[in-house]
């Protein structure tokens, strides 16, 4: 099942999309959120019923806080120093300025675009305290009505966030107040930096580089995993699919990251707005990592994939000796005719092979033409945690056979062969379905393998 952060979080994508589409009208625009109460309707409906307290907001350098004193929505009065501001409210401030000195100043992303003098600060980005809890967590939004030259929609906007005002344990079980307050704003903030950059993104990449954001701040909080824990499951969802996949997919921009240096996935989202088709992200990362001198985005994630296969030994990922075991989508009998396996795009099948004998074991896939895709052989000596891997790794753009080899495989504990359907090619966008019109889907690839005595 979901965890419940993972449905909160799908909830919280679909307030997203919401807003995006009304910021893309000029005919939509509208007070800002909170400013009047009860006149104005958030994207998940979450607008204050009384004025806001005397003394919000709360501004620090980067940040405003926005709190009620009265109802549901207000934070608990508590208010250690007596300057009239609660407890909660300077905690949220604080977080968020540390938030800030992340991802801005140490890691290199740019300043989020000014929303001038709304909400009453000076350009800072706003955050209101809001009762969301159980549903939400937190959300970003942008303003709406913002436009580019010639009325056009904006592809920049900035926008403003919600929050619960207290992470009650009673809503929010099995969780912890200070961590959800940590990684939500961590998230979410990031999300207001994507506005930024582009804010018509794929929702899979502005996820899935949330969700990592989360763990570049707070690396010992690691709230993601339990994204991992799911993601390694969801073997035949693309990983370019915008479902609740799109959260376990930090672990692709920690593959880059590991490869590359953090300051990649900043280097894809800067690029966004440039690359053809608008709002394609595979795009983006392609544009990143060839700028970064690796070979583009279906050679990576064929290595990623392989990578993936005994990620348990701390091969290509900061930190995956805490991730599960991938699990295995069957064997594959050597000396057998060739089998055939069903790939959607951006996808990968881990067989197990058995070869305990033999001077090499090998491996072959036949792609159909023009579909990108590899393989590859990945042998681990010792324990999933404490062992290396070998590997052959093969790729093509061009679809054809593929082989992948290993000498002296009674040598490893295991073998698993990686088919990988590599490829990104796509026509159009659905609005309707929120995603691209990938074009193979459902790949059959035939794969054989022998011992070579």
């Amino acid at each position: 099942m979901p965890s419940m952060r993972s449905g909160r979080l799908a909830i919280a994508f679909a307030v997203l999309v919401a807003a995006l589409l009304a910021a893309s009208s000029a005919a939509a625009a509208a007070p800002r959120p909170f400013e009047r109460p009860a006149e104005v309707i958030t994207p998940s409906r979450n607008s204050y019923t009384v004025p806001e307290a005397p003394k919000s907001p709360d501004c620090g350098a980067h940040f405003c806080v926005h709190w009620v004193d009265q109802g549901l929505d207000a934070p608990r009065p508590k208010d250690t120093n007596g300057d009239g501001i609660p407890d909660y409210v300077e905690r949220v401030l604080a977080v968020a300025e540390h938030v800030h000195e992340i991802e801005n100043e140490k890691l290199g992303w740019r300043e989020p675009l000014s929303d001038g003098t709304l909400g009453g600060g000076d350009g800072q980005t706003d955050i209101y305290l809001a009762e969301i809890g159980p549903q939400l967590f937190g959300y970003a939004a942008p303003d709406r009505g913002q436009t580019g030259p010639g009325g056009r929609a904006s592809r920049r906007l900035h926008g403003y966030l919600v929050l619960d005002n207290d992470y009650e344990p009673f809503e929010f079980p099995n969780t912890t107040q200070g961590r959800d307050l940590k990684v939500t704003i961590a998230h979410e903030y990031n999300h207001i930096l994507q506005f930024g950059y582009d804010a018509y993104e794929d929702p899979w990449f502005a996820e899935s580089t949330a969700v990592w954001m989360e763990d570049q701040v707070y690396n010992g909080i690691n709230d993601y995993l339990r994204y991992v824990r799911r993601w390694v499951k969801l073997w035949d969802t693309p990983l370019t699919a915008n479902s609740l996949k799109e959260y376990g997919t930090a672990v692709w921009n920690e593959w880059l990251a590991h490869h590359y240096g953090r300051a990649l996935i900043r280097k894809a989202w800067a690029a966004a707005a440039k690359v053809r088709p608008d709002g394609f992200a595979v795009a983006a990362y392609e544009s990143a990592i060839r700028a970064a001198g690796g070979a583009g985005f279906g050679h990576d994630f064929t290595r990623f994939a392989a990578d993936v296969a005994e990620w348990r030994t701390g091969i290509g990922f900061r930190e995956s000796y805490l991730y599960p075991d991938a699990p295995r989508q069957g064997s594959l009998r050597l000396g057998a005719p060739p089998v055939t396996r069903h790939l959607n795009h951006t996808t990968f099948s881990l067989l197990r092979v058995h070869a305990p004998t033999g001077r090499v074991v090998e491996v072959r896939v036949t792609a159909p033409e023009g579909v990108a895709a590899g393989l590859a052989l990945v042998g681990r000596i010792g324990s999933e945690r404490h062992g290396r891997t070998v590997k052959a790794v093969a790729y093509s753009r061009a679809g054809g056979r593929l082989t992948a080899r290993l000498p002296d495989p009674a040598r490893f504990q295991r073998i698993t062969a990686v088919v990988v359907n590599a490829d990104t090619s796509a026509a159009g966008y659905s609005a309707g379905h929120l995603d691209w019109h990938y074009l193979t889907e459902e790949t059959p690839f035939g794969i054989s393998g022998r011992i070579v005595r």
